[in-house]
């Protein structure tokens, strides 16, 4: 039997877990139902999730390693948690921190937090965020790793000077949900979304560059491409329509399919919006200034026809331990042909979609095809659950090496795509570098 001090300290810490998840539900039914609902909305337009949540760890409870020019940054905890995450915040607090970029303790947080979109959000919004974020998620006593940066990047008074350079969006007024569509599509591209953050290029002081807005830049090993309406560098001949679909699917038959960031964005943010919202965003994307891309003479959706090559199966089986390198079209046949199909057509419902008439193949620079790749796809939204295993360092299925995978790119490339890749097993370790944490 259980000694007395066994039960009784038991008892305890089940009384007190029950006591604490007793007064967030007190809590959640105590505010006004309204304002939890638009603050929950609002955090699901904002992707708070991606950036506080680790794979396979509990929502808002932070822990992911955000890889950066400085190093990696870790996720905080922004769970009501009153000594592990923002519990002891007050409204004020919360407003400095997400438009200002200021700790409750006055030290400047490091800008991967959009707090320069934020800024733009209105009073309203805020306050409802609070509100959800105090009362609608649930405490988590549980505290990241500290972000450890070098010298000078470590010390975070030096912000401030970034902070006064960089500036930041300006306040939204009145209440966002009566705005009309171009100023409602405005509010969520920039203040919500911060679709700005991922595909406006940056200068060497890590700023956006306000006159190349939503231009494409590199993102951790992917490109967030160009989404201007250019016809040859961005998304010029999408239509409102085929944008909505891309947003609350994550595909778009013909043109491109989401992975990676962009892919997680779908999955936890865009894919929940209401129509009108999609439709908003959607059209506000599609008359933003016009910016052409070097690197891309067409529509990155424009290229490539099926393409008619024999089987190259002779029915001889390949041994496992035969080393030897295989040529590219052997690669194709061995890992993407399967699915993709030997003409590069993909399966008849496009879940394995066509390599040709896709904007990842298409496109000017390699790498979301080398990523894709590499680290494969998974987005989960209502449409269902899209999959492709990974053939990097961690398959399940096959690892291909470096040298393979610049092969196997390149002769995607020639064979549905521009063909204008020459990509080398140096640049595939690189991009490999760039989108590991260190």
């Amino acid at each position: 039997m259980p000694d007395f001090k066994t039960v009784f300290w038991s008892f305890l810490v089940g009384g007190t877990v029950l006591a604490g998840l007793s007064s967030f539900a007190a809590r959640a039914a105590d505010v006004d139902q309204d304002v939890m609902n638009r603050g929950a909305y609002l955090a699901t337009a904002a992707d708070c999730i991606a950036c506080h949540t680790k794979p396979g760890g509990i929502p808002f409870a932070g822990g992911l390693k955000i890889a950066t020019p400085m190093g990696d940054i870790i996720s905080t905890n922004i769970t009501p948690d009153a000594d592990h995450g923002i519990g002891k915040y007050s409204e004020h607090d919360f407003e400095q921190a997400l438009r200002k970029g200021k700790r409750r303790d006055g030290a400047n947080l490091y800008p991967v937090m959009p707090y320069v979109s934020y800024a733009a959000l209105t009073d309203q919004d805020v306050h409802a965020l609070y509100v959800w974020f105090m009362n609608g998620v649930k405490p988590v006593a549980q505290t990241p790793p500290a972000t450890q940066l070098s010298f000078p990047s470590n010390i975070r008074l030096t912000l401030s000077g970034w902070n006064m350079l960089a500036g930041t969006e300006t306040q939204e007024t009145g209440d966002s949900a009566s705005y009309d569509k171009m100023r409602r599509g405005r509010y969520l591209a920039i203040a919500l979304e911060h679709c700005g953050t991922c595909h406006t290029p940056r200068n060497v002081m890590l700023m956006e560059k306000s006159d190349q807005y939503l231009a494409g830049s590199p993102l951790s090993g992917w490109y967030a491409p160009n989404i201007t309406p250019s016809k040859t560098g961005g998304i010029g001949d999408w239509s409102e329509d085929d944008l909505v679909q891309y947003l609350h699917t994550g595909r778009v038959k013909g043109r491109s399919q989401a992975a990676g960031p962009m892919g997680e964005a779908v999955e936890h943010s865009t894919s929940h919006l209401t129509d009108a919202d999609l439709h908003a965003l959607a059209a506000f994307v599609l008359q933003v200034k016009a910016i052409d891309d070097a690197s891309d003479t067409q529509p990155r959706d424009g290229f490539g026809k099926a393409n008619d090559i024999p089987d190259l199966r002779s029915g001889e089986l390949t041994r496992i331990d035969n080393l030897s390198q295989k040529s590219p079209e052997n690669l194709f046949d061995a890992n993407c042909a399967a699915c993709h199909g030997q003409n590069g057509a993909g399966t008849v419902d496009q879940y394995a979609p066509s390599l040709y008439k896709n904007s990842v193949v298409g496109a000017g620079r390699p790498d979301n095809l080398i990523m894709t790749i590499l680290t494969g796809v998974n987005r989960k939204t209502a449409d269902g659950h899209a999959s492709m295993p990974a053939f990097g360092s961690t398959s399940d299925v096959q690892r291909l090496d470096d040298a393979e995978v610049a092969s196997l790119v390149n002769y995607v490339s020639k064979t549905f795509g521009s063909g204008t890749y020459t990509v080398t097993a140096d640049q595939v370790t690189k991009v490999r570098k760039d989108h590991t944490p260190h």
